[in-house]
């Protein structure tokens, strides 16, 4: 049994300082044609979420050393420096300590940040969503009650939002199967105009039916390429070399979607272990992955899941994302400046 086994999902957090590559004077602009080193961070940065804004990027990660919602800032994905804690005040509704996934989306000039956190009343984990001036935060959730709890399914993590082409606003999650000795699935459901609220019915667009994806089905995250919808997930025990990535493709955002493959689209290697649960973000070059993993040698130990970047490649209906590399010789085009 791995040490990881007996904590929950998310809860190994790393400590130290933040050693990232810096961002200030002597850095080459961020549209220039050279390489990067992953890891990009390289300490515990769990389940990172992006936020594209006109200057550049913000990443949103689990809760750990830097607080409940750990939130850094980069001109061009390679380059980042810590920002702070994106909400230090938690909501009524919820316990302290298990703050995990939070993912950022602008709504009506606001930012809103859809979030799981361990709601009080259920002793499950429940989705709420905070909302803040600036992408930095503070985000505040004022609700009395989370957004979605889903206790009789173990509770329910991993909330990602998408806005559609036409405007409306969707929220992919993943109930909490295995903490309950139950099945995950992915769910889409409509929210309201101003994301504080959800509408209509949910439908359950993903769940578990290849070999690779065991224990669970999490992580969602969608873009859009060419006219059509696609979804990243990630699937396997986190805690270990078999988790990893898959892709589904689909014409509409609540399905019916096709995975692409039946195997992982981004797994292990010699210097990455359990890569996943990131997002697809858009450059001027095309789409990148970034997602955390742990060392090889250090699996549920310090420096925790780093975070990692990778590029995502088209070719006709297929979809590949470049597997874990240290060394890369061109890193993402942004035309932002450091």
């Amino acid at each position: 049994m791995t040490p990881l086994a007996r904590f929950s999902r998310r809860t190994l957090l790393a400590t130290g300082t933040l050693t990232v590559t810096a961002v200030g004077a002597g850095l080459p602009s961020a549209g220039a044609a050279s390489g990067y080193t992953n890891p990009v961070i390289d300490t515990n940065q769990p389940d990172p979420g992006i936020l594209r804004v006109d200057q550049g990027y913000y990443l949103y990660s689990t809760a750990g050393s830097a607080g409940n919602m750990p939130v850094l800032r980069s001109p061009d994905l390679v380059h980042w420096r810590r920002v702070g804690d994106g909400q230090p005040v938690i909501a009524a509704w919820a316990n302290s300590g298990r703050h995990w996934a939070p993912e950022v989306i602008e709504v009506e000039g606001s930012y809103h940040a859809y979030y799981t956190a361990w709601e009080r009343a259920t002793d499950r984990q429940a989705i709420g969503v905070a909302v803040a001036a600036r992408p930095e935060g503070p985000f505040v959730d004022s609700a009395s009650a989370p957004l979605l709890s889903t206790p009789e399914e173990g509770g329910c993590i991993d909330a990602s939002p998408f806005r559609d082409e036409d405007g409306s606003l969707w929220l992919l999650w993943k109930n909490d199967g295995n903490a309950a000795d139950q099945d995950s699935f992915l769910f889409a459901q409509r929210l309201a105009d101003d994301g504080l609220s959800l509408e209509g019915e949910r439908t359950r667009i993903l769940e578990r039916d290849q070999a690779w994806e065991i224990y669970t089905i999490e992580g969602p995250a969608i873009i859009t390429h060419e006219g059509r919808y696609y979804l990243f997930y990630s699937a396997g025990e986190y805690w270990n070399e078999t988790y990893g990535v898959g892709v589904a493709v689909a014409d509409a955002i609540d399905g019916p979607w096709t995975k692409l493959s039946d195997q992982p689209v981004l797994s292990a290697n010699d210097v990455a272990a359990g890569p996943g649960h990131g997002m697809p973000v858009r450059t001027v070059d095309g789409i990148w992955y970034v997602y955390h993993a742990w060392h090889p040698d250090h699996i549920g130990q310090d420096p925790g899941r780093q975070i990692w970047i990778s590029k995502v490649r088209f070719d006709g209906g297929d979809v590949s994302i470049d597997g874990p590399s240290i060394s890369n010789p061109q890193r993402p085009r942004t035309d932002y400046r450091p």
